[in-house]
């Protein structure tokens, strides 16, 4: 089909608006940060299971210390009625105070062996409590940093919404001034997901690659500049360049 300078124009810059357009949407549909996203979600992912971990071991630290408290408390308790008894000494044989001496600091050496395992406990639960709280600090950074990069990418998506909108009002010009047959083959390769239309720099279809037999191409020379054609590989409009 050859058409006019005006369409030639209109066809060119039909071109550039929809190979722009095409790079918009593109972006939009692949943010350029989604991945670091994606590794900031997957980070997250991971602190927080080292956390659920970490949490586990503070628990259990926790626990044992009360454990110990409780062993602590029950010792002292029968070192107190073994000592009233002892003071006491009503029905006391020698035999039987000597026994409840005995028995008193049996339970008191059971006492300092509980206090000094409470006590590494103690410290033990302090590393893990200090790990805890490092894996938080972790957690929050890496929740700032997602919460930063989605902000950006819903914000960039925003922008690229509105700069299709307006690459989509500019083709109104241009395709008002295409013949509906030219429009319709330009449409019909886009939805196929070509260009369109491309301008030939050789004999080489420059939206497929595919080749344009010698033939063909000698005959495109010397045909009129503004004469278009049809790639017979993918159906996109061909304009030779002037």
């Amino acid at each position: 089909m050859l058409i006019t300078d005006s369409q030639r124009t209109a066809l060119q810059t039909l071109i550039e608006l929809t190979a722009h357009e095409r790079a918009l949407r593109f972006e939009y549909d692949n943010p350029k940060r989604a991945e670091e996203l994606q590794e900031l979600i997957s980070r997250h992912k991971e602190l927080g299971e080292k956390r659920t971990e970490a949490a586990a071991v503070v628990d259990s630290h926790q626990q044992t210390i009360a454990e110990a408290t409780r062993l602590i408390e029950a010792q002292r308790s029968t070192i107190e009625k073994k000592t009233a008894e002892l003071n006491d000494g009503t029905g006391l044989t020698s035999r039987d105070m000597v026994h409840l001496q005995e028995e008193i600091a049996g339970h008191e050496s059971r006492v300092s062996e509980l206090e000094e395992s409470q006590l590494e406990e103690m410290e033990k639960l302090e590393a893990a409590e200090d790990e805890l709280a490092a894996l938080d600090e972790r957690i929050a950074d890496v929740t700032a940093s997602g919460k930063e990069v989605q902000t950006a990418v819903k914000d960039r998506k925003a922008e690229l919404r509105e700069l299709i909108a307006e690459s989509e009002s500019a083709e109104s010009g241009p395709r008002s001034e295409m013949p509906q047959q030219l429009l319709s083959a330009f449409d019909a390769n886009v939805r196929q997901g070509g260009p369109g239309a491309a301008l030939l720099n050789g004999p080489n279809c420059q939206a497929c690659g595919q080749e344009i037999g010698g033939a063909a191409w000698h005959e495109m020379i010397g045909a009129d500049v503004n004469e278009t054609y049809e790639c017979e590989e993918c159906e996109a409009v061909l304009l030779r360049r002037s």
